[in-house]
């Protein structure tokens, strides 16, 4: 017998919550094959098995939040008995419980192979976000004629064939479900509801979220009085996956880190003359675009070298002060955020700093980034100027110790040597875990990073 533990995906985690089990109790488990999915406060992972046998108990089931290295099912032969509680069954070598291949596809459905699966070429060519897509509406991908590159079948091609179904595709919901949707009265065919079971079936928590959802919708109505004041609902979908993640961990920061928060406007007219005259030649030689972020990350890995204590964490009751500036990118891609990470960006130039960002761009985009792309930041940058947000706040992502916001350019009257000029503007402001950083330092901070901004030339001093 084989326990299936909780791995431990990356230092900071400490529990992992599980999507779906690819395999029900009973079933045969090949070793290599997809067991369950997991989802971890980075990514969604898909995990295999390192054992073949039978499925013989599942102890923790879908949508439940697991501690590392606790027992979640037991494999075995197909009538070897369960261990029982404080038993402990014949264990996997420590090494094969942590081991884990990266190979990520996307930024909510990462890939982590514990062994290799099935060779390259019996494997079907797809996206994450297709097969997800595929699999919730019961489509059959090796029907699906591909149209992204080398005949990968991408999401356009699931949502064009699911498009051509209509409204007549069968819709898969559970016995059990189909009696609690009719006593309750609902009408499971001409509703709204998402299944949350295998292949997007309807199961019975779909139903009676759906009801819950109805009657808040009703005690609404009933509260503002006459039935021509009805709130629509237009669907009903639990949070789960990396969405869950990312939801658990801002409620944490908030709750758990005093934030403070500072804000400055920069002039940055300056950057913008510096940034046009050096833009051309890297782009035409080495095909590397200089965004104004490259030269963010660059200042604000510059001041995070002068002011140390702000790239910093608390954890264990310890200010931990980090020798290594990582700077994470917050970046929008796919319909979900990714922050990857610029290792070491206080060593970079901004010609490297440039194309690292860029490499690390375009591999979030095409899902393609690696799990320590995107953990071990110490420090992150969240830039939301380039959407015409002229000031925002930004929570701070545990268990770093602060986080830098920067909003948009925009031209303003100033007062300049006694005389009114136009000059070109952005707010920059961050956020710091007070538990460990002082106001004077942060703002300390802040005025090295607004000094450098207004004055860029001082970057190669």
């Amino acid at each position: 017998m084989y326990e299936v533990l909780m791995p431990k995906m990356g230092e900071t985690m400490e529990k992992g919550t599980i999507e779906k089990w690819r395999k029900k109790e009973g079933d045969k488990v090949e070793k290599g094959e997809i067991l369950y999915d997991l989802a971890t406060d980075k990514v969604s992972l898909e995990v295999e098995s390192f054992n073949s046998g039978y499925l013989r108990k599942i102890v923790k089931g879908e949508g439940q939040e697991v501690p590392i290295m606790e027992v979640i099912a037991y494999i075995g032969q197909k009538d070897e008995p369960i261990p029982a509680a404080g038993q402990t069954p014949k264990p996997e070598p420590a090494e094969e419980q942590t081991k884990v291949e990266e190979k990520p596809a996307d930024v909510n459905n990462n890939v982590v192979q514990m062994q290799p699966a099935k060779p390259a070429s019996e494997k079907i060519s797809i996206s994450p976000i297709a097969r997800n897509l595929a699999e919730a509406n019961n489509i059959d991908i090796s029907t699906v004629k591909g149209t992204g590159p080398a005949g990968r079948i991408v999401k356009e091609d699931i949502e064009a064939l699911i498009s051509s179904k209509g409204k007549n595709a069968r819709i898969f919901i559970s016995p059990f479900a189909r009696k609690t949707a009719s006593d309750l009265g609902i009408d499971y065919k001409i509703e709204n509801i998402v299944g949350s079971g295998p292949s997007g079936r309807i199961v019975n928590s779909d139903i009676l979220a759906f009801s819950k959802a109805s009657e808040t919708v009703e005690k609404q109505k009933s509260s503002v009085g006459g039935a021509n004041r009805e709130i629509k609902i237009l669907s009903a979908t639990p949070v789960k996956g990396v969405r869950k993640v990312i939801a658990d961990k801002m409620v944490q920061s908030k709750q758990n880190i005093p934030h403070i928060i500072l804000d400055s406007v920069c002039d940055v007219t300056s950057l913008i003359s510096l940034r046009a005259r050096l833009k051309d030649k890297p782009e035409k030689n080495y095909g590397i675009k200089i965004t104004y972020t490259d030269f963010i990350i660059k200042i604000a890995s510059v001041a995070l070298s002068e002011f140390r204590a702000v790239n910093s964490s608390f954890q264990n009751d310890s200010h931990i002060i980090y020798e290594d500036i990582n700077i994470g990118v917050a970046v929008a891609a796919n319909n979900s955020l990714i922050v990857p990470t610029i290792y070491n960006a206080d060593m970079l130039g901004i010609l490297e700093i440039a194309k690292k960002r860029s490499e690390l761009v375009e591999k979030g985009r095409s899902g393609k980034l690696a799990l320590e792309e995107i953990t071990n930041a110490t420090f992150t940058i969240s830039n939301l100027g380039m959407y015409g947000v002229r000031s925002f706040t930004a929570i701070i992502n545990p268990p770093q110790g602060a986080i830098m916001t920067v909003s948009e350019m925009y031209e303003s009257p100033v007062a300049v040597n006694g005389k009114v000029e136009i000059r070109t503007l952005m707010g920059v402001g961050v956020a710091v875990d007070h538990r460990i950083i002082d106001g004077a330092l942060a703002a300390q901070f802040l005025s090295r990073v607004k000094e450098l901004i207004e004055n860029p030339e001082m970057l190669i001093l």
